[in-house]
């Protein structure tokens, strides 16, 4: 993943994960196979694609535009 996706710790014993609340539109991305988990922003015009591979996320595609 890029240097835009920020990575949040998982709490291994309950297995959960704290959010913090920004401005902007992002999405979680939680892979428990490879025990990562990964606040991923969305382009502001455009696709954030993510990617698997073998049943774990492999890749984030950001495919952004521009109105005209």
């Amino acid at each position: 993943m890029s240097a835009r996706a920020k990575e949040v710790q998982i709490d291994t014993e309950s297995m959960t994960i704290t959010i913090p609340v920004g401005k902007n539109p992002a999405m979680i991305l939680v892979d428990p196979k490879q025990g990562k988990a990964k606040i991923v922003p969305l382009v502001e015009h455009g696709e954030t694609v993510v990617k698997s591979s073998q049943g774990k996320i492999s890749k984030v595609d950001y495919r952004e535009s521009e109105l005209f």
